[in-house]
Order: C-alpha cells, then structure tokens, then sequence
C-alpha cells in the first residue's frame, strides 16, 4: 500500500446573476502536508477566477500556443495515452499499430509513462498483475517507439509487459491503463517561448479532453488563454477554448518545451476505460510551443 493526497481549490465569483468558478488542483505522494502547498496558491486562484470572468470568446481559428504544464499533460494523455494502450492493437482499435518506428512527432518531442517514471498518484512497485514498474519511452525525437501493455495484451501480441495492468477495485478485471504520462523537458526558457510567438496564446487550465484512438482525432477544453501579440503578453484573456486537430499534425509543431524547472505533473483526476473502470492517473510535463486550432 502506499499514500496519496489529492486536494481542490475551487474558487467562485458573483456578480449580479452570473457565476463563475475555477479549478486548481493539487496531488502527490504525500499526506496532509499537500495542504501548504495549497495555501500558497490560494490567492492566486482566486486572481484566476476573476481572468475568466474577464475572458471573451476565441476568435476561431490556427494559431502560434504555448501551452501550461497542465495543458501538456493533458495533451500527452489524450493524444498519445489511451492511443498507445496495448489492448486496443489487438482489438484493431488504435490507428498507433500501424506506425511503431515512424514519426508521429516533431524531433524535440520524448513522451513518457510509467509508475517508475516519476513519483505521483500512480507511482507504484508493481502494476495488479505482479509486473514491476517501468519506465516506458512511448516517443523518442518524434518517433513512435512502443505502447504500453498488461500481461494478456502482451502474449496476444508476443511483446513483454510494461507493468501497467491496472484495475479499479478487487471486483473488476485488469485492463491497460496509463500510470504517469508526461512529455520530457527541453532546454528553452517561457520568456523564449513568448517572445517567438508573433500571435498567438498562452493556454492555461483545462475542464477535460476527448480522443478518438481509431482516427486520431483530439479535442481539449481549455480554461483559459493569454494573447500574446509580437512576443508579449497583452492582457487580453480569451475562454473557455477547445483545442482540436489530428494528433501526428498537432504533436509534429512542438517547435520548443521549457526546460525542468517548469515541469510538473498533477494527478487530481480519474481516467475511464471508455466509460467505466476509473483509476487514479497522472500527466504533465513543461511548457510546449506548438501550433493549434482554437475554437
């Protein structure tokens, strides 16, 4: 057994008849000492809450984005997370099958799983099958190295196990699931990033996200984004955003990633197995420049 905290602040504000709220939140191995963590970041989500209430729609369209540790993690889980779960190639459902050892990614992206890999709510010794945890290089300078398996989807496939067969309780059965999956750090800094950008927008926060694992299709819903006009933040807030494109066209215009003083990782929600089978997971990584469409 081991020990996770998992904490929210949840901030709203009124004015008149409209309400609106924000969510920060916060994980780690640890126990009630997440709370100071917390406690620092209080008044600053409450500051967030009062950008949304500012923020005005997107004008739709592709843009320059820098997007927030949170946002990349989100990315790294729904485009290259339930895409390579192991499983799904033996089920024909994962257009991933198909291109093991070709590029899929710009030459600056490494993307990361495994309980092994880093330490958060899905750090473990061994997955629920037995299998020692691993850390598994899912993309290695763009290209789309291996997936991520249990034992079952291992010998239907003739591959060895990477120690991610999880399960939601002792009454359900084992399935591939994710543990922390991440984008490595590059060796930019955010001032870099922002001042490359001739238009475009810092993203920031995220409601949840959606994949299509057979076409490799990705939708994010984002919290929030900064303009940035000619390499400078303006003050403009735009939000909500979604963030939609085709997984390899998105993930080939990482142009830059900050490096590992910007790197975290959160692990504040549940991932579904579809619908159902809930587990504890986790996802970051640094700031990521890339191109989007916003909506």
């Amino acid at each position: 057994s081991y020990v996770y905290s998992v904490g929210y602040l949840i901030p709203y504000l009124k004015e008149g008849n409209v309400v609106k709220y924000s969510l920060k939140g916060f994980s780690h191995l640890s126990g009630a000492e997440l709370l100071d963590n917390m406690m620092k970041m209080a008044e600053k989500a409450c500051d967030n809450v009062s950008d949304i209430f500012k923020a005005k729609p997107v004008t739709p369209g592709t843009y320059d984005i820098i997007c927030s540790p949170e946002v990349t993690g989100l990315i790294a889980h729904e485009a290259f997370g339930h895409g390579v779960e192991m499983d799904m190639f033996v089920k024909e459902r994962a257009k991933a099958k198909d291109y093991i050892g070709k590029s899929v990614a710009s030459k600056v992206t490494e993307m990361h799983d495994g309980a092994s890999a880093a330490k958060q709510v899905s750090s473990y010794l061994f997955d629920d099958e037995g299998t020692l945890a691993q850390d598994t290089c899912i993309i290695k300078e763009g290209i789309l190295q291996t997936g991520m398996c249990d034992l079952l989807a291992s010998m239907q496939l003739g591959i060895k196990p990477t120690g991610n067969g999880k399960r939601e309780s002792f009454e359900r059965k084992v399935y591939t699931r994710m543990t922390n999956t991440f984008f490595s750090c590059g060796n930019a800094t955010l001032d870099e990033m922002i001042k490359s950008v001739k238009k475009g927008y810092l993203l920031e926060g995220y409601f949840s996200g959606m994949e299509d694992p057979k076409n490799w299709g990705i939708q994010c819903a984002v919290e929030k984004g900064r303009e940035i006009i000619d390499g400078k933040l303006t003050g403009n807030i735009v939000g909500p955003i979604f963030l939609t494109g085709y997984v390899p066209t998105l993930l080939s215009s990482i142009s830059m990633i900050s490096n590992e003083g910007d790197f975290s990782l959160c692990g504040t929600g549940y991932c579904g197995k579809g619908y159902k089978e809930y587990v504890r997971v986790s996802m970051g990584g640094s700031y990521v420049k890339a191109v989007g469409r916003l909506g």
